[in-house]
């Protein structure tokens, strides 16, 4: 039995950070140490946990719906929420108790002291965690992402896979909701907003996702066409999708279709701080950008749009302009590059098999 002076390194080891004082302090914001005493004591019911903690059932009941809406606790059963769990990992707590649309739990003071205790945590213990994964997996030859491309990119391909299209991702979900993206919404409170997209309301998730996003109230359930019009905004505004590296389209599992920018996916802005490569953190979609240099006119809009690195800018021979050349060991796929090449110099090309997804 943990007492409430040390329930909040119960919890962060828990969680994998014991030893993160960054952490730490997370967690004393979101919970006082009588519910952090509570936690200590889940999964249970609420009678369950109203008898190990010594508190009345009332207490421990409204102690622990407070705790379902900062994202600490999750219920077992979301139509009947009487036995809860820790949420079970760091990063998702992070995710959730900053995804905050709709709701009305802190100040503009709290808000930005929330936000800026994370930043703290993940520009440094989840870093370094997040370093040793991508460089673990990518030692067993794993890669857990897969960057999709924009779908507006390969219209002209003669094959496209449902596991590649983000339109067929979306259509084949049971439940959608929108949330405000973590990612994007931390990097504006703090200081930093991104660079791509000003856009908020932009995430989508699906399936028990989708359902818990609807029971704490931070999502908002739309419809198929709702969702490919955020899809397609995405795509104009330069975003990267990213999904699942295996061919199952259905989120049966949690899982969110992420559109992403490298200035302020926590993912890949975590692996960029410690200097972890791309293709530790994500597998390639099976397409690849190629240039016309011919019907290049140097504008140079696909390198800004760039978020690999992939397209530089070089003078051909007898040329009297420069011309983007794209890097195929660079390229992920992801298609965005195409979308404001005015004068159709880039297209993507198909150049692995429908076997690169892995089943």
């Amino acid at each position: 039995m943990a007492g409430s002076s040390d329930s909040y390194a119960v919890i962060a080891e828990r969680h994998g950070f014991g030893k993160s004082q960054s952490y730490l302090r997370v967690l004393r914001f979101l919970m006082t140490p009588e519910q952090a005493e509570m936690v200590t004591f889940l999964p249970g019911s609420v009678e369950e946990i109203a008898e190990k903690s010594g508190h009345d059932l009332a207490k421990v009941k409204a102690d622990l719906e407070e705790l379902l809406r900062k994202g600490v606790v999750v219920p077992r059963d979301y139509k009947n929420p009487d036995y809860f769990m820790i949420c079970k990992y760091a990063e998702r707590l992070w995710e959730v108790s900053e995804s905050l649309m709709g709701m009305d739990m802190y100040t503009g003071e709290e808000i930005t002291e929330l936000f800026h205790l994370w930043e703290a945590w993940k520009k440094t213990d989840y870093a370094d965690m997040t370093a040793e994964r991508w460089h673990n997996l990518k030692a067993m030859g794993i890669n857990g992402l897969r960057i999709v491309p924009a779908y507006k990119s390969i219209l002209d391909s003669p094959e496209i896979l449902p596991q590649e299209d983000p339109r067929e991702i979306v259509r084949v979900q049971p439940l959608i909701t929108v949330v405000s993206c973590s990612c994007r919404k931390h990097k504006k409170v703090i200081g930093t907003p991104c660079l791509k997209s000003d856009s908020d309301a932009n995430c989508l998730q699906f399936a028990k996702s989708a359902e818990y996003s609807l029971i704490r109230g931070h999502g908002r359930q739309i419809s198929v066409d709702e969702a490919l019009a955020i899809v397609d905004r995405n795509e104009d505004e330069g975003l990267v999708h990213q999904w699942m590296n295996h061919s199952k389209i259905e989120a049966a599992q949690p899982y969110a279709l992420c559109s992403c920018c490298r200035c302020c996916c926590t993912v890949w802005h975590a692996a960029d701080i410690r200097q972890v490569p791309n293709d530790a953190v994500f597998a390639k979609s099976r397409y690849e950008a190629w240039v016309d240099p011919d019907l290049c006119n140097g504008c140079q809009d696909c390198v800004d749009r760039c978020q690999f690195d992939a397209i530089e800018m070089r003078k051909p021979e007898g040329s009297k302009r420069l011309k983007a050349v794209a890097d195929p060991e660079k390229c992920w796929g992801c298609g965005v590059c195409t979308l404001v090449c005015e004068p159709q110099a880039l297209r993507m090309n198909l150049v692995r098999p429908p076997e690169h997804i892995p089943a």
